[in-house]
């Protein structure tokens, strides 16, 4: 029987993947299944560059600038102990909305993973070092 490996030393046969799958919700699974079509797609038209730089700047622009700077203002409001009602609404909408789009932003950075054949881990180390060259961040 064949098996995968999730991480470096971590085997786990097909058949335990498929039944793990299985008892996904419905909405993962599909993002799931999507992932897989992608991949599958991209190896057989060999264009894994073109769409690895699709997916980093998806990954860089998930959420919009200025939705990250509303944020910021308000929840400085909400430390400050400062904001309104309607503010303190916006907040929480806001954060909701990007809840969700760091799930879409993960799912991106795993088929990105995927992609160069590195654990996301790894991949998050990569992009953290672009970004901020050796600092901690």
């Amino acid at each position: 029987m064949q098996t995968i490996e999730i991480q470096k030393g971590v085997r786990v046969g097909m058949e335990d993947l498929i039944n793990g799958v299985s008892k996904m919700e419905t909405p993962a699974l599909e993002r799931f299944l999507d992932t897989l079509s992608n991949i599958l797609d991209l190896r057989k038209s060999g264009t894994a560059s073109t769409r690895e730089n699709e997916l980093l700047e998806h990954i860089e622009q998930v959420v919009p600038a200025f939705v990250k700077q509303r944020y910021v203002e308000l929840h400085a409001r909400l430390q400050e102990g400062t904001i309104s009602e309607p503010e303190h609404r916006e907040l929480l909408q806001i954060s909701s909305f990007m809840e969700e789009k760091a799930v879409e932003r993960l799912h991106l950075m795993a088929e990105l993973a995927t992609l160069r054949k590195v654990s996301l881990k790894e991949l998050t180390e990569q992009m953290r070092s672009k970004r901020y060259g050796n600092a901690e961040a």
